[in-house]
């Protein structure tokens, strides 16, 4: 979603250009999509980052993930 947002594939008011990180001071925040989008986002190699094309991305982000193993916390 995070991907969408920032390429404008999505609903407008899910466009996001900026991935700031707040420190969040609620849990109401820390699980909200703003925190934890840019949190995951923020997470991801830069490489994986830096695709233009929502299908290459989806297929690199999935050989990604899968090399992690299916026991390894992502955050």
């Amino acid at each position: 979603m995070v991907f969408k947002s920032l390429h404008h594939l999505n609903s407008v008011y899910l466009h996001n250009n900026k991935l700031i990180l707040p420190k969040p001071r609620t849990e109401y925040l820390e699980r909200s999509f703003s925190y934890s989008g840019a949190a995951l986002w923020s997470s991801l190699p830069q490489d994986l980052r830096e695709y233009k094309s929502l299908g290459v991305y989806k297929k690199k982000a999935k050989a990604y993930f899968s090399s992690l193993g299916s026991h390894t916390a992502i955050m």
